[in-house]
């Protein structure tokens, strides 16, 4: 058996007077790397501010030999991915105003952090980068209703064995956007996907400030060799949450965030989708949150003085993404898995097919795939 040291790769890098911008980091030549762990830090601003550390991370790459894409995400999607392996939202602290903002995202390029049969080794590629894009400008104005911008710092931490000693993985879990969209009244997309390595699972994304899940993605399709086999059929995204939460063992995902703000109405929007309910404590002068409808994207606050809100959100979709989750419906990992729940094979023509029903709302397809390293 193999064993991993716990590994700082950057630690306090600054984004002093930066608002946005790329980070680029050289990652090991050699050895096996099972995680990196980012935290992201910065100061709300001088107003009551309705942000996600999540929103200012616009797409974290792990890039080997120059140009393969081993992992790209935005921070919404590095999170969901983790809720949906965890059962539970990332240790995120949001405080706002004047006060420090943590975000965590954890890149796994296997199915836990530890797991010894699919991680990264270093020593199959020539070279290897981390880059990291953000924009702290992404939940608001600097310095008011945003973060401020001279206090961004960043630390990235991970489980890595520096000689691989005793780890052998068979390969590791590549994950990436594929399409992104922006929605019709009534629109349809028919996308065809990659069959270069198996499939673990599809992450079906939506902003979430805007829409219920159901008016984003209305019905969905998976169709292989143009019908010869439909493992989902024009299935409601409503039906199908249902269903892939059964399969993932009914998880309820909560988040926890806290405000200070004077009297006023205040509308709080959630990463958690198919909100449930919000329960707030500390709560002086307020009257309890308003949540309208059965998959709300926000809810509402009043005040009648200043009030100090502890809110705790709780609900059935983090990040507002849905998983169509082959390793956990299956049981099993790597070709299995998709041979399986879809009869898998390399030679498939595989499309996801879904229906919108209103215009103006920002979609995202990410797929998790088991990728072999280089020869």
């Amino acid at each position: 058996m193999g064993f991993w040291l716990h590994k700082t790769f950057i630690s306090k890098r600054d984004f002093a007077n930066v608002t946005s911008g790329t980070e680029v980091f050289n990652l090991p030549k050699s050895g096996i790397l099972s995680n990196l762990l980012l935290e992201l830090m910065a100061y709300s601003g001088s107003t009551n501010a309705d942000i996600f550390m999540a929103d200012a991370i616009s797409k974290v790459e792990v890039i080997g030999n120059g140009s393969t894409v081993i992992q790209s995400l935005t921070g919404a999607q590095i999170q969901a991915s983790a809720a949906w392996d965890d059962k539970a939202m990332p240790m995120d602290k949001e405080i706002s105003p004047s006060a420090g903002c943590y975000g965590y995202f954890d890149i796994r390029f296997g199915r836990f952090p530890g797991d010894q049969k699919y991680a990264l080794d270093c020593s199959k590629w020539d070279s290897l980068e981390l880059k990291i894009t953000y924009d702290l400008t992404a939940g608001g104005a600097l310095g008011t209703t945003g973060m401020t911008t001279d206090t961004g710092t960043i630390i990235c931490i991970g489980l890595y064995s520096p000689d691989g000693a005793g780890l052998t993985p068979v390969g590791y879990l590549k994950k990436a956007q594929k399409k992104t969209y922006v929605t019709a009244t009534d629109g349809t997309e028919d996308l065809a996907l990659p069959t270069d390595f198996p499939y673990r699972r599809l992450l079906l994304g939506k902003t979430h400030d805007k829409y219920s899940f159901l008016q984003a993605w209305r019905y969905i399709t998976i169709d292989i060799n143009n019908g010869a086999r439909k493992p989902i059929d024009n299935m409601t995204s409503n039906e199908l949450m249902r269903l892939q939460n059964a399969i993932a063992g009914n998880p309820i995902w909560r988040h926890w965030k806290r405000y200070y703000f004077a009297a006023a109405a205040v509308t709080m929007s959630s990463p958690i989708g198919w909100m449930t309910n919000a329960f707030v404590g500390a709560w002086m002068g307020g009257a309890a949150p308003v949540i309208n409808g059965m998959d709300p994207p926000f809810y509402s606050l009043t005040a009648s003085t200043l009030v100090h809100a502890h809110i705790a959100e709780e609900g059935f979709l983090p990040w507002h993404t849905l998983a169509i989750d082959l390793e956990r419906q299956s049981g099993k990992d790597g070709v299995e898995a998709m041979m399986d729940c879809w009869g898998y094979d390399q030679a498939a023509d595989i499309h996801l097919k879904h229906t919108q029903w209103l215009a103006d709302e920002n979609l995202s397809v990410v797929l998790e795939q088991y990728a072999s390293h280089p020869v």
